[in-house]
């Protein structure tokens, strides 16, 4: 029992003692950095002070060097002045000359520029030349009927031209047939024509 008592004061010693030890590293190390953060500080003010002395100084060599070329720069206002009047006449008369001669350029392109893809005119497919009817066809008939053929369905040819030759020797020769009849009352020579107008002979209609 003794030696479980003794062993447990010596751990507890050393504890202790290991506590002690971190606890003076950790305040070793905040004075350190307490002296550095110091140092650094002072180190920086110096240099700020410095700085500004020297700026001081540089602001005074650029004040004076500010009045020494204000003179100069006064004389050479106005010859830059004059200088820039000149050259400005000139370059507006360059810029002129660049503008027309560009415009004229543009024109000449726009004449000769051709679409590249002209649109496809697709040209009207003439139309076959309508047959005109003949007038047979109109009447619905053929041509022969259209020459020979009495144009009235009552119609008919009893003394043809085609026989006598003429229309008054065939007109004549149905006269006298009609004369030579008895036992009628009167009687009439038609002159009978096609559809196409021409004489084909005459007609003898008798009334009894």
């Amino acid at each position: 029992m003794k030696k479980i008592i003794i062993l447990v004061v010596v751990l507890i010693l050393i504890s202790i003692g290991l506590v002690s030890c971190f606890y003076i590293n950790n305040r070793n190390k905040e004075n350190r950095l307490l002296n550095q953060k110091e140092t650094s500080n002072e180190v920086i003010k110096d240099l700020n002070e410095e700085e500004d002395i020297e700026n001081e100084s540089i602001s005074e060599d650029i004040k004076n060097d500010n009045d020494d070329n204000k003179n100069i720069s006064n004389n050479d206002v106005n010859t830059s002045k004059s200088n820039m009047e000149s050259n400005s006449s000139s370059n507006s008369n360059v810029v002129n000359n660049k503008k027309q001669e560009n415009k004229n350029v543009t024109q000449v392109k726009e004449e000769k520029h051709e679409p590249e893809n002209k649109p496809v005119v697709q040209e009207p497919t003439p139309e076959p030349p309508k047959k005109e009817q003949t007038p047979w066809e109109s009447l619905g008939i053929s041509e022969y009927d259209y020459y020979n053929k009495p144009m009235w369905s009552w119609a008919r040819i009893d003394y043809s031209v085609k026989v006598y030759g003429t229309l008054e020797q065939t007109h004549q020769a149905c006269i006298d047939d009609g004369n030579k009849l008895e036992d009628i009352i009167s009687f009439s020579c038609d002159n009978i024509n096609s559809y196409s107008g021409d004489y084909l002979g005459d007609m003898l209609r008798v009334k009894k």
